[in-house]
């Protein structure tokens, strides 16, 4: 999802097929304390639909198509905070996956 935000903002990232983990990345984000960057992907999600973002990706296509010339304008709020990086995602990241070594393996470990 940062990449994709990063690359072509939250028109890209819900056009391309990793838009499947909309619904998700909230979720995983708040997981490891991005709560302010959880938000922002919430809100954009809000501009795309009432709803559940689909994990179908040619219907988030459908709801991008049906912005019209708008679709870009209508995120460039949520891209503009999200470039802001209010949360630091590497280094909570980073921590979340030290303090989980159970999940991930000792870090270091080949």
């Amino acid at each position: 999802m940062e990449s994709e935000v990063n690359n072509g903002g939250f028109s890209q990232y819900f056009f391309n097929s990793d838009g499947e983990t909309a619904e998700f990345a909230p979720v995983a984000l708040r997981r490891f304390g991005a709560d302010r960057c959880a938000k922002i992907v919430e809100e954009a999600s809000r501009a795309l639909t009432s709803g559940e973002v689909p994990e179908d990706q040619s219907e988030r296509q459908r709801l991008l198509d049906g912005l019209g010339d708008e679709a870009e304008s209508c995120f460039e709020p949520f891209d503009d905070a999200f470039y802001g990086y209010p949360d630091d995602l590497t280094d909570l990241l980073f921590e979340f996956v030290k303090a989980h070594p159970n999940v991930f393996g000792q870090i270091g470990e080949a």
